[in-house]
């Protein structure tokens, strides 16, 4: 607007000059030259005119070039939202395609079901004629049960007393057993029969325990007047399963301290650990006799097999071995004993025996003191400080496993026991 009010009042002007310059001729020399000078100013004005409306002109050339291209985004955009409102109609047009298709199936689906239902109807109806013939059957059946009753009652008894005869018959069967026939076992033949062995390879295998002593008290308070003792028992003997005790093997070069514990010294082994450390026995010619050791030294001995004195009127066999390398020395002999214990018999060995076959049996952990070259045993050795020594991870070492009649497993003194061992034919 600025523009074009400049331009009218240039027009005016022009105008103006124009009804002027009909009235040069008119003007003396003065006039003129006032009129040369507004015809000069009027000059100016118009450059200036014509300036701004160069601006303007590059001014709307720009607008012109920005409208331009704002067009051409219009245009770029209303083609991309065409083609949107193109897709989206088209994917009305297949969801609503699915939607008559999926309301299709439905009402198939809902007249086959209707269909179902009326079908199961009758179903239901023949299924409640066949229930109430059942329970016509059942309350028939009722009187026969009751009629029944007696003599299912009399079979059971009849069972129950067929039941006690097996029993009794089983009972029977087992004493008779247990009387009469031992295990086809080695040594429970050559008790009876001590047949030539010519070349015969044996295993030395723990299979009971004897633990515990008898004792039978005379204290003074145990009279029941003054000449007759009541002698009441206190302990008795046990025999029990090899596997009734744990075996423990002693860890080497752990230090003792005072809070130290027997197990903490130990690893737990089973049975077959202990039956690995027997020897095994070779037999020739029903003479020579060879103990091979569990660290594959051997010892030789002239064998020799003889009935001993009686055990609780049992007879006992005694194994003579004499060794064979020191004359006239029976130091390093060995006398065995055979003991029938019901109906088994089994090769009876102490503590020291079973040393004497290098068992290492100890009473306690061995360990040796620090600086010093004697050995001593924990717990069982109370006279001597144990503190700041170590265990030599020697021996063997027994516990008794916790029974239903015991309220911990305790560690044993395997002095007080004796082991009865199989001889197990290799």
């Amino acid at each position: 607007m600025k523009h074009l009010l400049s331009l009218f009042i240039i027009i005016c002007l022009l105008s103006h000059s124009a009804f002027i310059a009909q009235d040069i001729n008119k003007m003396n020399k003065s006039n003129l030259k006032e009129h040369i000078l507004g015809l000069s100013t009027q000059i100016d004005s118009l450059k200036d005119v014509n300036y701004m409306l160069e601006e303007s002109k590059d001014s709307l050339l720009l607008n012109v070039s920005l409208l331009g291209s704002a067009n051409d985004m219009n245009e770029i955009e209303i083609s991309r939202l065409s083609n949107l409102v193109v897709i989206n109609n088209q994917e009305i047009e297949r969801l609503q395609s699915e939607c008559d298709i999926e309301m299709a199936n439905l009402n198939e689906t809902i007249l086959g079901y209707q269909a179902s239902y009326i079908n199961s109807q009758d179903s239901i109806v023949q299924l409640q004629k066949a229930l109430l013939d059942c329970q016509v059957s059942f309350l028939n059946s009722q009187d026969s049960v009751v009629n029944n009753q007696d003599t299912i009652v009399k079979l059971q008894n009849a069972i129950l007393n067929c039941q006690n005869s097996i029993v009794q018959l089983q009972d029977s069967l087992s004493n008779s057993q247990t009387t009469t026939t031992p295990s086809d076992d080695f040594l429970n033949k050559y008790f009876f029969d001590q047949i030539p062995l010519p070349n015969n390879s044996f295993q030395l295998v723990l299979s009971k325990v004897v633990f515990g002593n008898k004792h039978i008290s005379k204290d003074n308070d145990d009279y029941y007047g003054n000449d007759a003792p009541k002698n009441s028992v206190h302990y008795l003997p046990e025999t029990l399963d090899g596997n009734a005790f744990s075996y423990w093997s002693a860890k080497p070069n752990v230090k003792v301290t005072r809070s130290s514990k027997f197990s903490d010294l130990l690893n737990l082994e089973n049975k077959d650990y202990f039956d690995s450390k027997l020897p095994q026995i070779d037999i020739l010619k029903n003479k020579l006799f060879t103990i091979i050791y569990n660290d594959d030294t051997e010892e030789s001995f002239l064998f020799n097999v003889k009935e001993s004195n009686p055990n609780n009127q049992r007879k006992t066999l005694q194994i003579d071995l004499a060794n064979e390398g020191v004359e006239n020395n029976t130091s390093n002999d060995i006398v065995w004993r055979i003991f029938a214990i019901e109906n088994e018999c089994y090769l009876a060995l102490t503590y020291h025996q079973l040393n004497r076959l290098k068992l290492d049996l100890y009473p306690g952990i061995q360990y040796v003191g620090l600086g010093e070259e004697y050995k001593r045993y924990f717990p069982h050795d109370d006279t001597h400080s144990h503190y700041n020594c170590e265990t030599t991870g020697n021996g063997i070492y027994i516990s008794r496993n916790k029974d239903s009649y015991m309220d911990e497993s305790q560690n044993i003194n395997s002095e007080n026991l004796i082991f009865l061992l199989k001889l197990k034919e290799i």
